[in-house]
């Protein structure tokens, strides 16, 4: 018989594991949309055209996640990229963006 405390660790650890995925998983958007609104906020300005590069760093295929992606968007460690609150972009915008950012071939 497993004793109490070892149920309880096991409980914890899936419970864990499960808001590990939840929390990293890709987010619910439209890509098709997406293209739209990176040119309506006139991203690429500075990311390039397809999010390939420019005065920016290069978006398309990243590997970044898109909680940090979206963190980016709300709190950017630039002085020159401006902050989008979910007033300005929100988050249904930006997961539209982020996959298609991630469909987008280099």
């Amino acid at each position: 018989m497993l004793r109490p405390q070892l149920i309880v660790l096991l409980v914890w650890l899936f419970v864990m594991a499960c808001a590990l995925a939840a929390c990293s998983g890709s987010p619910q958007g439209n890509a098709a949309d997406g293209g739209r609104w990176y040119r309506l906020h006139r991203c690429e300005g500075c990311h390039g055209e397809g999010g390939r590069g420019g005065r920016a760093p290069t978006l398309n295929g990243s590997a970044i996640s898109y909680r940090r992606f979206l963190n980016k968007l709300r709190t950017p460690d630039s002085t020159i990229m401006p902050a989008y609150g979910p007033e300005e972009l929100p988050e249904e915008d930006a997961a539209d963006i982020f996959l298609w950012l991630q469909k987008t071939q280099r």
